[in-house]
């Protein structure tokens, strides 16, 4: 069979390059203006020039506001992130093993690959009861060789580019010892959500305390300013 080669909706490489280099400008103008924002503060605190100091204080309340909204939407939309990825991720490994299961399967190259890297990477096998998910051939147990813990993505992408086969796209055993993973990727989605959601709220609670801090210093020093 020939590996089908039309577009997928599947981003490319330099579509993932695109949204890398647009999340780092994005931290940079960021960072760049918490700096300058900084920087006021410090002036306005060594000058004692009030004007500055409240500038800094609106500027900061503002960076509080909004954190306080990403955790809000941290947590409530965290369950729509799990069921968006989850209903992608089926759509796509049931169309896999459809084709995994024909004669002749045809299905594009990134998807073939796509699947497997993304088991390999997650540790996790099929979508939602591990190996067993992929099913049964000739009696046998099968599952993807992206399930294997010493899947070689090149290797496998090279032999796919000679054609695509029931036996590349489903194994019975992987190659040299390696071990099945046994976890279903869904599991390992909602586990990933879980910890990434943890990880903002905890990152963003101590900025907020922090520039909370920094917004009752200003308060402190407009005060002796308006004292002295």
């Amino acid at each position: 069979a020939v590996v089908s080669t039309q577009s997928t909706g599947f981003p490319d490489l330099e579509d993932y390059s695109t949204s890398i280099t647009s999340v780092l400008v994005a931290m940079l103008v960021i960072g760049g203006l918490l700096f300058l924002i900084g920087i006021i503060g410090c002036i306005g605190a060594c000058s004692g020039k009030s004007g500055l100091l409240n500038i800094y204080f609106v500027v900061v309340l503002i960076f509080v506001i909004l954190e306080i909204v990403v955790i809000v939407l941290a947590v409530v939309k965290k369950n729509d992130f799990e069921d968006a990825f989850v209903e992608t991720g089926t759509e796509l490994f049931t169309e896999y093993k459809t084709e995994a299961n024909d004669a002749t399967p045809d299905l594009d190259e990134v998807k073939v690959v796509g699947v497997n890297v993304a088991q390999f990477t997650f540790e996790c096998c099929g979508v939602d009861t591990g190996s067993s998910w992929w099913g049964n051939r000739n009696g046998a147990a099968v599952f993807a060789p992206g399930c294997c813990s010493n899947f070689d993505s090149q290797t496998f992408e090279n032999s796919i580019q000679a054609g695509l086969t029931q036996e590349k796209m489903l194994i019975t055993q992987c190659p040299d010892d390696g071990e099945v993973f046994q976890v279903g990727c869904q599991e390992q989605a909602n586990a990933l959500a879980n910890a990434f959601s943890t990880v903002i709220i905890i990152v963003v609670a101590v900025l907020i305390a922090f520039e909370i801090l920094c917004l009752v210093a200003a308060c402190v020093s407009k005060k002796r300013d308006l004292v002295a």
